[in-house]
């Protein structure tokens, strides 16, 4: 029973032994969690963004239409959104462990087909097999993360997968800029088999979450696992409240605040994509065409530079998080991101294209700050142990809906508004997003995940789920 649970803890304690950890927050704990949360966001990262640098030699080839276009761009998306439907049940059923190996191999084999089948049919297929790999990483890593992280360390730990998936986004756009011209498009896809792979071999040697072990009842491998993963002392200071809690049953998305915190979860992740961040990400090029770069080079070093400050961004926001909270950051970030698009707006109407790439990359920096990494953090730290698995693929999911929404549209939009038109649209959403955190963001930072479902299942309002 529970093998693999088992293989990997053994692997991860003769680890912990060469390496002389001796104290409950290991940092080999801390390093191996990061590193799966890192490969799974740079999956993910590549993954969307790879289309961007080459859906102009795509289109050229096939000859495709706008429609087309956005069909090539959208088909990973909905294979995303079934994923992380998919996630709860199997997560839960299978543990996180198994649920990210299954990913994985799903990856490697939606990579595969794009490079051996290069056709439109293996097009398709390939990028709908590489969606479902990174819908269910998208659930099931930061919720991993975030159950088998110390609290203090939790909050950088799952914003490293958002930092990750800018890398990844940066990675796809910097292979395009340099092979774009020498290499073949699917190869230029395919690229993506290599953090898929890493991440597959590296879940293999770190245990499962104790979390997990514990609500399927296995109480002394939880025990065992926490240890492993540096969580002693929080296990020993769980409360009665939470183990109560662990064993509720299916009753408990009625409990307390439990119904608001799916509500709030959705709506961060319904502003994060009706943000513009997809369609930028998807369309960065084109973009850069409609402000009036130059097409090619010009166009997919503009693009590059977007990503760039996206990484560094990132970098700095992960710095941040635990320090100045969660609340504070999406507050700022949003203002700031409505600030940037406001920027692009007016660079549009005026044809100034250097204003545009200005107002975008304080949109990114913005977004990278707020918008991007906290709408993970936060939805893997409210949710309560017993439906964890099923909550975070429900939110999960309305994101990957949302974001298809914006792949299968955006070029419809701009053709049917303008580049500012649909800008313009955008920076409505941002401004409900600063009225949205001020109403309902809590403030989480430093309280374990136990505290935090103690207040949601007692009914605590939003605002106070928190310190």
């Amino acid at each position: 029973m529970h093998s693999d649970r088992k293989s990997g803890l053994y692997i991860w304690k003769k680890m912990e032994m060469t390496g002389n950890s001796r104290n409950d927050d290991s940092i080999i704990s801390v390093i191996g969690i990061s590193f799966i949360v890192g490969m799974g966001g740079l999956v993910f990262g590549y993954g969307i963004a790879a289309i961007a640098g080459v859906l102009d030699l795509i289109k050229s080839e096939f000859k495709l239409s706008e429609f087309g276009e956005q069909a090539i761009v959208g088909v990973l998306v909905l294979g995303c959104f079934i994923g992380a439907t998919m996630a709860g049940a199997v997560s839960a059923r299978w543990g996180r462990r198994r649920t990210i190996t299954l990913a994985t191999v799903l990856g490697v084999l939606g990579h595969a087909l794009i490079v051996a089948s290069p056709g439109m049919t293996g097009l398709l297929v390939g990028r709908s097999v590489v969606g479902l790999c990174i819908g269910l990483l998208s659930m099931v890593v930061p919720m991993y993360a975030a159950e088998a992280t110390p609290a203090r360390y939790r909050g950088a730990v799952v914003s490293l997968f958002q930092l990750a998936i800018t890398l990844g986004i940066l990675a796809a756009y910097g292979v395009a800029l340099c092979f774009a011209a020498v290499l073949p498009w699917p190869f230029l896809l395919g690229a993506g088999v290599l953090p898929v792979g890493l991440c597959l071999l590296a879940i293999q040697i770190l245990p499962e979450s104790p979390r997990w072990l514990a609500a399927k009842g296995d109480r002394d491998g939880a025990f065992e696992a926490a240890k492993a993963l540096g969580l002693a002392n929080e296990w020993r200071e769980r409360s009665s409240e939470a183990e109560a809690g662990v064993s509720a049953g299916s009753g408990e998305i009625r409990r307390g605040s439990t119904i608001a915190v799916l509500l709030f979860c959705s709506t961060l992740f319904i502003l994060q994509n009706l943000s513009g961040i997809d369609g930028i990400l998807y369309y960065a090029p084109r973009i850069f065409r409609e402000l009036g770069f130059s097409e090619g080079t010009a166009a997919l070093a503009a693009t590059f530079g977007l990503g760039l400050v996206n990484v560094l961004a990132t970098i700095a926001a992960m710095a941040l998080v635990d320090r100045l909270g969660r609340r504070p950051l999406l507050i700022l970030g949003s203002v700031a991101m409505a600030a940037g698009l406001a920027v692009v707006v007016g660079a549009s109407l005026l044809a100034m294209p250097w204003l545009g790439l200005g107002g975008l990359a304080l949109f990114i920096a913005a977004f990278a700050f707020s918008l991007g990494p906290l709408p993970y953090v936060l939805m893997s730290e409210l949710f309560p142990t017993q439906i964890r698995e099923s909550g975070i693929a429900a939110a999960s999911a309305t994101s990957w809906l949302f974001n298809a929404l914006i792949a299968f549209t955006f070029l419809s939009l701009v053709a049917l508004a303008g580049l500012s038109g649909a800008i313009g649209v955008f920076l409505a959403v941002c401004l409900i997003a600063v009225l949205f955190c001020l109403a309902y963001v809590p403030e989480t930072r430093g309280a374990s995940l136990e505290e935090i479902e103690a207040n949601v299942l007692s009914g605590r309002p939003l605002r106070r789920l928190g310190n």
